[in-house]
């Protein structure tokens, strides 16, 4: 049946509108699928996005196998812009251009690495892992003029992971030769700033430290991680140690987003050791 003329144009317009979208919306699906290239798999982090939306910047994990328990893994991380350009000059902060943080699903496993720059946008970092099952890979980079930006990769080790456990909250542990205490105002709230507090003592003496160095440039570093499945970018805390405290006590500052299970590690430098704590909190 012929159609009036009056209708063609309409209906053509209408149509190649439609084509578009759908255009657009594979484009979209396929910068989130992981791909095959050349035989090895390419993952990717999703986007960096902008206040407006846009995309600035993600991460890849090129060339890179299931990890084997106990053996040491090389891992290659490409940063791009969203076009598909190698990302090259970065900024350093707090010692580095790049904190890989690598933990695992049940989060008995992490471990805080500085990535070698390679150039090219490309870093490459080698480690063991030491059990089975998934992890997240979570980079935390700063683009030369832009803000520092965190791109997470899921990926997988050979094995089955341990049995997990229920975490215990408390407030005290020994590292090493270390005790550290946990400070926190209770009730915990979402959305309220918070003051997170460790004091350091010796173990043995219950006296203050007195070869504590500043550790990344810093009285010591503080990652936080909500308790949830997949990880996001939101579910990521780093904070940065207060300025002009006693040594034996050092303070963090902090938001936690929303209320949940939440594990923190803190981070400090003894001489040459680094000493990292661990502690589960809730947040109301």
């Amino acid at each position: 049946m012929m159609l009036p003329r009056f209708i063609q144009p309409t209906l053509l317009g209408l149509a190649m509108l439609l084509s578009g979208a759908i255009a657009t919306l594979g484009i979209a699906q396929q910068r989130q699928m992981p791909m095959l290239h050349d035989h090895h798999h390419l993952h990717h982090s999703p986007n960096h996005e902008q206040a407006d939306g846009s995309a600035t910047t993600h991460m890849e994990l090129l060339n890179a196998p299931a990890p084997t328990p106990q053996q040491p893994t090389t891992f290659t991380l490409a940063i791009r812009t969203h076009t598909g350009e190698a990302v090259t000059q970065f900024e350093r902060f707090q010692e580095a251009l790049m904190h890989l943080i690598i933990v695992s699903d049940d989060f008995q496993v992490f471990q805080h690495l500085h990535p070698r720059y390679l150039g090219e946008g490309q870093f490459q970092v080698s480690t063991p892992l030491p059990q089975g099952g998934g992890y997240t890979l979570i980079a935390d980079y700063k683009p030369a003029g832009a803000d520092e930006t965190v791109a997470m990769i899921p990926i997988a080790a050979e094995g089955t992971p341990p049995a997990s456990s229920t975490p215990t909250a408390q407030t005290t542990q020994v590292i090493g030769t270390t005790a550290v205490e946990l400070k926190l105002p209770q009730p915990l709230k979402a959305g309220s700033a918070v003051e997170v507090a460790f004091r350091l003592r010796d173990a043995a003496t219950q006296q203050p430290l007195r070869d504590l160095r500043p550790y990344l440039g810093e009285a010591g570093h503080l990652v936080i991680l909500r308790d949830t499945t997949p990880l996001e970018p939101a579910d990521y805390l780093h904070a940065h140690a207060v300025d002009h405290q006693p040594k034996e006590v050092i303070r963090f500052m902090t938001q936690f987003p929303v209320p949940g299970r939440y594990k923190l590690w803190g981070q400090f430098q003894r001489g040459e050791q680094i000493v990292t704590a661990p502690f589960w909190v809730t947040v109301n």
